[in-house]
């Protein structure tokens, strides 16, 4: 497969898993749904909002911008930030519930592994 293949896809991956993040993480703002455990109001509002700017970084991507790699870096960026300051909550006996320390992780190598295809295909 070409590069473009590669980044098409990971352009699609990121675009599909932002707007899921936006649909549940709105869901659960708006109170729509309710978990069934402790949600951290300031995490869910900063996985929305980055929903958000994964679905811009995704496009911008897709359309091969040469400032994407910058993009799905500062993704990758906040994501790790946010993953490390969650696990220090959590492992320290805050208020975050386990699945939201597994999300961040895979929330994390999801973005990872798009930043690498962006890199890669440069």
């Amino acid at each position: 497969m070409n590069k473009t293949i590669y980044k098409k896809i990971a352009a699609s991956v990121a675009v599909v898993f932002s707007l899921l993040t936006i649909v549940e993480g709105t869901q659960v703002l708006l109170g729509i749904t309710q978990p069934e455990y402790v949600v951290l109001t300031p995490l869910l509002i900063y996985n929305v909002l980055m929903g958000f700017f994964g679905l811009f970084a995704g496009i911008v991507l897709w359309i091969n911008y040469a400032w994407s790699l910058r993009l799905t870096t500062m993704v990758v960026a906040a994501h790790l930030i946010v993953l490390l300051i969650v696990g220090v909550i959590y492992f320290s006996g805050g208020a975050v519930a386990s699945h939201s320390v597994n999300a961040m992780v895979i929330r994390s190598v999801i973005w990872i592994a798009i930043t690498l295809v962006a890199w890669k295909t440069r």
